[in-house]
């Protein structure tokens, strides 16, 4: 994906949380040995009653909150060029303005773990569905589930070719295998899907046909993915991830999501 549409960067939501470091650190696989930029963005909320000393203890404990995030991509030790940026606004109307200039958005999950009954927080969902771009959301850490494979509900559409493109990128990049899930079987032997898989050699890559549905498949096979890849307009499959099928099956799980919803340019 970043061969057609090379954004200007890649953007981490960062926060202070061990979910947003997670984030971070998964990201650096998008964009380690190139030229295009990690940037770390904090949104702090002003305060206009804040004394001129609270003020600028406020900028000093998110400019350390960024610097830790900076510090943890750097431990890595991969090649990543990184950006920091600190913005005012509400977090998710900040993170949803930035999405409208890359083509990736990373974001740690967190509300999830103060409810028992849901699998995503409420900030993670409402990027997933109302971003511009695609939206990643890492639950996992990547140094526990590096060695996991990914899988990719496709179809033959053009976004559903979309979805097996970013999902292969994702395979070639984390040197795993992939797994495409399709509901019904190709039309031919020489379906768009054979000819896409085929462009990549390189990669492992398997495709399964869904006996039951994407939420029971992916709760049966949780402790085996490190990411599960579907598009923004796949609707029915992304209302269950995000909706209460998800929660019920998915909750327990550490998989992360990343939704396809980048918009091709015109033609």
């Amino acid at each position: 994906m970043f061969d057609r549409y090379p954004p200007k960067s890649v953007v981490v939501g960062v926060d202070g949380s061990a979910a947003a470091i997670r984030a971070a650190r998964w990201a650096v696989d998008e964009v380690a040995g190139t030229d295009i930029p990690l940037r770390l963005l904090y949104v702090t909320k002003s305060n206009d009653n804040a004394s001129p000393r609270q003020a600028r203890l406020a900028v000093a404990a998110a400019e350390q909150l960024v610097r830790d995030a900076y510090d943890a991509v750097q431990q890595i030790g991969k090649p990543v060029k990184v950006e920091t940026e600190i913005v005012d606004g509400a977090p998710v109307a900040a993170l949803i303005a930035a999405s409208r200039a890359t083509t990736l958005l990373c974001v740690g999950d967190t509300g999830a773990s103060m409810r028992p009954n849901i699998w995503l927080g409420s900030t993670a969902k409402e990027l997933a569905q109302s971003s511009h771009c695609s939206v990643a959301i890492v639950r996992g850490d990547p140094r526990d589930t590096a060695d996991r494979l990914i899988v990719a509900f496709v179809d033959e559409s053009p976004d559903g070719m979309d979805v097996l493109e970013l999902a292969i990128h994702e395979a070639r990049h984390r040197g795993v295998p992939l797994r495409a899930l399709i509901s019904t079987p190709p039309r031919s032997d020489d379906s768009q899907l054979k000819r896409c898989t085929d462009n990549y050699p390189e990669v492992d890559i398997d495709t399964v046909i869904l006996q039951v549905s994407l939420v029971d498949y992916l709760a049966a096979h949780a402790e085996a993915i490190q990411l599960v890849v579907v598009g923004a307009a796949q609707t029915e499959a992304v209302e269950q991830l995000l909706g209460t099928p998800g929660a019920a099956a998915l909750r327990e799980s550490d998989l992360s999501l990343l939704v396809v919803g980048f918009q091709r340019p015109a033609r």
